[in-house]
């Protein structure tokens, strides 16, 4: 074997062990919440936090604006939703801190552990609703959008604390709702970091992250 056959060889065989596999992008990681994460949507205020619900570990995706407040709750890997927490609305003089209704889904809407781009799924659940002010309970059927497809991965780039900033290998979904379609963008740790609804082609409106206060 010649010295420059054995030299390219050589050279190849370190370039393998030099050069590390990029990971491939993981469906499921679109929707693992972090537990020290916080961030801002205009003038509503998320955060993440680790709880308990319905006597299992749980996560609470907390939302506070315009004197509300809603916690909706998922399982661990963030793909189940468990419920939701409605709290007392201060902006009517209620008081804030105390649940108003409690939503608990069985079976619960789930997204699927993997999907590929173009695959349709649907996300459907129901439960029940307590009203804590009336001392009620009724039946609940999810009302959250449930024909979707997976669009593909993609890297988002948007503005946070006015810096630019690349949120890499988020989930893409799009789901058909009555005369239009939303479009949803999640990202690992964070859950849905950008949200459009669409009448038609118009888009109505659109809400994404632009601040972010821990993580």
């Amino acid at each position: 074997m010649s010295i420059l056959i054995r030299r390219a060889l050589a050279t190849a065989s370190l370039a393998c062990v030099a050069t590390p596999a990029l990971a491939a992008a993981d469906f499921a990681a679109c929707f693992r919440l972090d537990p020290s994460v916080s961030w801002s949507v205009g003038r509503e205020n998320t955060r993440i936090v680790a709880t308990t619900f319905a006597e299992a570990p749980a996560l609470a995706v907390v939302t506070s604006g315009s004197g509300m407040t809603v916690a909706n709750l998922y399982d661990t890997t963030g793909r189940r939703r468990l419920g939701t927490v409605h709290y007392g609305i201060a902006a009517w003089g209620a008081d804030g801190s105390k649940p108003m209704m409690t939503d608990r889904y069985d079976p619960a809407p789930t997204f699927p552990a993997t999907a590929t781009p173009g695959q349709r799924f649907t996300v459907t659940g129901k439960g029940t609703r307590v009203n804590h002010g009336e001392g009620s309970e009724s039946e609940l059927e999810y009302d959250g959008f449930s024909d979707y497809t997976f669009v593909g991965f993609q890297d988002l780039d948007t503005e946070i604390d006015y810096a630019p900033r690349t949120f890499k290998d988020t989930c893409h979904l799009t789901a058909a709702v009555e005369g239009g379609r939303v479009e949803a963008w999640y990202a690992p740790g964070f859950g849905r970091i950008k949200f459009e609804r669409y009448s038609g082609d118009s888009l109505l409106f659109s809400d994404e992250i632009d601040s972010i206060t821990s993580e």
